[in-house]
């Protein structure tokens, strides 16, 4: 049960950070969308090839899909981070350098942990 719900709110969290609807997020998934509304409330039951291909269409690991037992909040956070990720590694090496100058600055704006 616990591996359906850390799908369930994986696949939640990324539905909601990408703004999509049920019928939206079963077409990318290329799954029903009765199965995927399963899916979302944590009642699927599905098979690892079904995970590797959810995996696969969203470009992600399947063990992002199943290990991670936090918050919705803290996934929303990190799937922020990993887009932004993949948009810096899409970048020139000039523009890679002149983010991480900025990025470097606003850290230094930010007062230091206690």
């Amino acid at each position: 049960m616990v591996l359906q719900k850390n799908l369930s709110v994986m696949m939640n969290v990324i539905r909601r950070s990408r703004n999509l609807s049920i019928t939206q997020f079963s077409e990318e998934l290329g799954l029903s969308r009765s199965y995927t509304q399963a899916l979302l409330n944590g009642r699927g039951n599905p098979r690892m090839d079904t995970i590797e291909h959810i995996a696969s269409r969203l470009q992600i690991s399947p063990l992002l899909l199943l290990c991670c037992s936090y918050s919705e909040e803290q996934l929303e956070i990190f799937l922020l981070l990993l887009l932004l990720i993949r948009r810096i590694s899409a970048l020139s090496s000039a523009k890679q350098t002149e983010f991480l100058v900025l990025f470097q600055k606003l850290l230094s704006l930010m007062p230091a942990e206690s």
